[in-house]
């Protein structure tokens, strides 16, 4: 009966564990997502709200890099047929924070244009981590006029990454990681 004992609670407090962690992150959502027309190409502003957990801000300033990946999509509504994608983009935003020099460092990849910015307050990090900024998601030559557009976003954060052998043995198990559910903008139609 003793050498199960231990067993037993290795196993309750696995499985409670895995039924809590989720949840912390479930209010996570993107809001205010605005779509601009700007010269030839449309460009995208959004941000994510609560995503920021006690744990992964932890896990942020204790320097273990952490990514919010986000997936933009531009849809054509159509009435009779499943909505139509017509551009898409995953733009990836992450930091990283060196103890030594006492700083974040926070970079932003979204396929075209690569940016590098640096900053000793974590708020700031923080803001930048939750905005899209000027995104550019397409030309609006892609678009034609008088048809009905939006755009979706959804975003993912990952943050801890275990080392072998935990990799192998906790494969079940992911921490920080989530994902959150598309959001869309209002329709719009192009101008020419």
């Amino acid at each position: 009966m003793r050498s199960r004992f231990p067993a037993v609670v290795f196993c309750c407090w696995l499985v409670l564990l895995l039924a809590v962690w989720p949840a912390q992150a479930a209010s996570a959502r993107i809001t205010d997502i605005i779509v601009t027309q700007a010269s030839d190409q449309l460009v995208v502003f959004a941000t994510l709200e609560e995503a920021f957990t006690p744990e992964i801000e932890e896990s942020i300033v204790s320097g273990v890099p952490t990514t919010f990946t986000y997936q933009l999509r531009l849809m054509r509504q159509r009435t009779f047929l499943a909505d139509a994608e017509v551009a898409a983009l995953t733009v990836r935003q992450g930091v990283a924070y060196d103890l030594l020099k006492d700083e974040f460092q926070f970079v932003r990849e979204d396929g075209r244009r690569n940016s590098t910015r640096l900053t000793k307050s974590y708020g700031e990090v923080k803001r930048w981590m939750a905005d899209l900024t000027g995104v550019t998601l397409a030309s609006r030559r892609l678009l034609e006029p008088g048809e009905r557009y939006y755009v979706q976003v959804k975003a993912e954060i990952r943050s801890v990454s275990l080392v072998f052998p935990l990799n192998y043995l906790l494969f079940f198990v992911s921490f920080f990681n989530f994902d959150t559910p598309w959001a869309a903008s209002p329709l719009f139609r192009v101008s020419r």
